[in-house]
């Protein structure tokens, strides 16, 4: 008989508990097994302690699953997911000689949220319950900021045939943190050295290496550690002819990667441009060799740098929030009376052209804070030289031929392009839903967030993990809930 799902008082099943119930009943039935075995005083003694411990397991299980479901699930799914489960009693699961059923009650004590999870164990007519309670603690989030990432790359993909690739010889220098499970998906070619240094690579739990990894590196890398050794077969026979420790400096670990979007890992919300009157000169450009001076907010038709020369934006001690249409660089954009805590806020509609140009170049990327709502590309190249923080409503960023940019970039495009003698320096980029590709002698100093990465050729690092020194604005996502689950203190009864 399959694993039984929970129901509400008129029976509508809610089909999501039936993964909690399947991993909940093979947990059971082990401990039905080792218990069976170790208690033979006497056969209602022996009844008694099955049905105890079918009820401990079901309960901790359903605990476990809900603890781990909160810190990986965007909060409005998992207040969803609570309302559901919210004051139910499910069917009996059958198990050999034994059933088990598990009720929840959602309650309020001394205005805490508490979750009683009551498990009722029978074994051949003897029943046994067991309560645990759970402490639900909802509360406004801080500041998402991905310049405070702690690890050189992590990657959401689970399901990319290709999630993370190195090939050419090409490293990571740092942790890198992946959520593939698929066989192959990770894949290293080339090269002698470690193809992740100074750090480890992070699988999903339960994931096995062994699956995941295609490597070239072959039996001449020497015998397998202890620990990725197949118990099932002989020290001296290979896993696919291949070493992949080799490839990692400090090796194969495992711990959870949030999804995204989660509490830990927010959907950055795109703003609504604001109204602004008209500026006085709608077409700011530079017709004559001198340097021009930007001095008041507004609505722009075009601003546009021409042959080398130079916009000075006055900041005036605070805020210059400026809205334009059409925003072409083959200038210089400067900032001058630059007071603490001030930034041009620029909102761009649909066109962002780069030439060679410099925009904050020398100056602090906390500065400046660019969203970009158009469509078309946009590509730092050549001689250009950016110092801010860019938010990207849909267009795909590449960054080539030489182009740096000190600061952030937050991205909801697909595509993010490193290459050439490019470099990103104090760089957190936040790409939940882009695959990152790095070529030729391009470089990430900071650390990247994604949904897929490859990084190919030259032996050069594509990351190399370093605190990011700047960081990116709150105003890139919204306020935001979590909710957190733990064990309430003496849970057990």
């Amino acid at each position: 008989m399959p694993p039984s799902v929970y129901r509400n008082e008129k029976g509508i099943v809610l089909p999501l508990v039936l993964v909690v119930f399947s991993a909940l009943l093979l947990l059971v039935f082990t401990a039905i097994s080792v218990t069976s075995a170790e208690n033979k005083e006497s056969a209602w003694q022996s009844r008694r302690m099955q049905a105890f411990y079918l009820a401990r397991s079901g309960a901790e299980t359903f605990a476990t699953y809900l603890i781990e479901k909160a810190y990986t699930t965007d909060f409005a799914e998992m207040m969803q997911f609570l309302d559901n489960i919210a004051n139910k009693t499910s069917d009996a699961a059958e198990i050999e000689d034994g059933t088990l059923v598990i009720e929840t009650v959602r309650r309020t004590e001394k205005g805490e949220e508490k979750l009683d999870i009551i498990a009722r164990g029978t074994y051949q007519g003897v029943t046994e319950m067991v309560t645990v309670t759970l402490q639900l603690t909802i509360k406004e989030t801080e500041d998402y900021d991905p310049s405070t990432a702690q690890h050189a790359l992590m990657v959401f993909d689970a399901d990319a045939t290709k999630a993370f690739q190195l090939t050419g010889g090409a490293f990571v220098d740092g942790d890198v943190i992946l959520n593939t499970t698929k066989e192959n998906s990770v894949v290293f070619r080339g090269g002698q050295g470690f193809n992740i240094k100074n750090g480890a690579l992070y699988l999903p739990h339960g994931a096995d290496p062994h699956h995941v990894i295609d490597t070239d590196r072959g039996e001449s890398n020497g015998n397998a550690p202890e620990e990725y050794k197949k118990p099932e077969l002989p020290d001296w026979q290979w896993i696919n002819n291949w070493a992949f420790w080799k490839n990692i400096e400090k090796g194969v670990k495992f711990m959870t990667m949030p999804a995204y979007p989660s509490a830990v890992f927010p959907e950055p919300v795109f703003p609504d441009f604001p109204h602004l009157p008209p500026a006085k000169n709608p077409i700011f450009t530079t017709p004559q060799d001198k340097v021009y001076y930007l001095t008041e907010d507004g609505y722009y038709e075009k601003i546009h740098p021409t042959s080398g020369r130079t916009i000075k934006v006055d900041l005036a001690g605070g805020d210059r929030i400026i809205r334009v249409k059409h925003f072409q660089m083959d200038g210089n954009i400067e900032l001058m009376n630059v007071g603490k805590n001030s930034k041009l806020i620029l909102y761009v509609e649909d066109y962002f052209s780069t030439g060679t140009w410099s925009f904050n170049g020398n100056g602090n990327p906390e500065n400046v804070q660019v969203y970009y709502a158009g469509a078309k590309p946009i590509i730092l190249n050549g001689s250009t030289r950016f110092s801010g923080n860019i938010f990207v409503k849909q267009a795909n960023l590449t960054l080539t031929a030489g182009g740096k940019m000190r600061g952030n970039v937050v991205t909801l495009g697909n595509h993010v392009e490193v290459s050439g003698g490019s470099s990103a320096e104090s760089m957190a980029l936040y790409a939940p839903l882009a695959h990152v590709e790095m070529g030729g002698s391009g470089q990430i100093l900071g650390a990247v967030i994604c949904r897929s990465f490859s990084r190919a050729g030259g032996g050069n690092a594509g990351i190399i993990y370093k605190p990011v020194g700047y960081q990116i604005p709150g105003e890139f996502f919204a306020s935001r809930k979590s909710i957190t689950i733990n064990y309430d203190e003496n849970p057990w009864r």
